[in-house]
């Protein structure tokens, strides 16, 4: 599922630099015929109207690729969200947070009881999963987002970098065994704080409620 998937879209982005270069095959066929003063802003021109628009044709092939279908009857919002929000219930070393429209899923890393696990993990960067409900469509948009954190201090005090930066893992793992349940089931000494373990039981969790999920950069 994941190979396929990856092998489209780099399939994709193979083709934007191949149309690039078709389009600039007519500027290539007169370049002996124009004096260098008007061609050098032509070549400014066609480099602004094909290359600036990257990130949004990068963030348009990676919404389409990365769709998966939930499975049955959608849930009610409300219970969707109530049933992530529940992760903090449960002991574990995954923080949910409600921010307003989004929800917000990270490493608890200021817990006494996790910061020792994940400085012996040697963990640099503190992974977030952002989550973006669209009732309308029963659609959860899922970004992946990192910040650098240490743990020299800890358990006293853990610092966090000032700016999280856009990732994308795209490695979830998809199967009935995976859910929230993991979370709780999932000893100590068996956590090597992966994105994927965070991401692979919602990703799961929500499939299965019949909401469906898209992967987006950014």
């Amino acid at each position: 599922m994941v190979f396929l998937r990856c092998a489209k879209t780099v399939g994709l982005l193979l083709l934007l630099p191949l149309g690039w270069a078709l389009s600039l095959l007519p500027l290539l066929m007169v370049w002996p015929h124009v004096e260098l003063r008007y061609l050098l802003p032509a070549l400014a021109a066609w480099a602004a109207l094909h290359l600036l628009p990257f990130p949004l044709l990068l963030r348009l092939i990676i919404s389409k690729v990365w769709f998966f279908p939930g499975q049955g009857e959608p849930v009610l919002h409300e219970m969707l969200e109530f049933m992530l929000l529940g992760v903090n219930e449960i002991p574990n070393p995954v923080q949910v947070e409600n921010k307003g429209k989004r929800i917000r899923l990270s490493w608890h890393c200021e817990a006494p009881d996790w910061c020792r696990w994940m400085a012996l993990a040697d963990l640099r960067q503190q992974y977030e999963l952002i989550l973006e409900l669209d009732a309308a469509t029963r659609t959860v948009i899922m970004r992946d987002r990192v910040r650098p954190v240490d743990f020299s201090l800890c358990p006293v005090k853990v610092r966090f970098g000032l700016l999280s930066s856009p990732r994308f893992f795209c490695c979830v793992r998809r199967g009935p065994e995976f859910g929230i349940s993991n979370f709780e089931q999932t000893a100590a000494e068996d956590w090597q704080f992966k994105p994927q373990e965070l991401k692979t039981p919602i990703f799961n969790t929500i499939l299965r409620n019949g909401w469906n999920v898209r992967f987006a950069l950014y």
